[in-house]
């Protein structure tokens, strides 16, 4: 019974790349000077700090039911 580390990390993996991708799409087309960007930036935390919760559950969840 171990963590299935390498999907889990693969997970975070995604989740860092896409929220990179995002922000500096934000940043380029509204600038980092506006309103929109700290709001960009808290809804891509949440969101990734979300997913990244429901990745170790389901990694978790794989390592329990072996």
């Amino acid at each position: 019974m171990s963590l299935d580390r390498g999907r889990f990390g693969r997970t975070l993996g995604l989740i860092a790349f896409v929220s990179a991708v995002f922000l500096l799409t934000t940043a380029q087309r509204f600038g980092t000077d506006g309103g929109v960007f700290p709001v960009a930036v808290v809804a891509v935390g949440s969101i990734s700090l979300i997913t990244a919760m429901t990745g170790f559950l389901i990694a978790a969840e794989d390592m329990m039911s072996e």
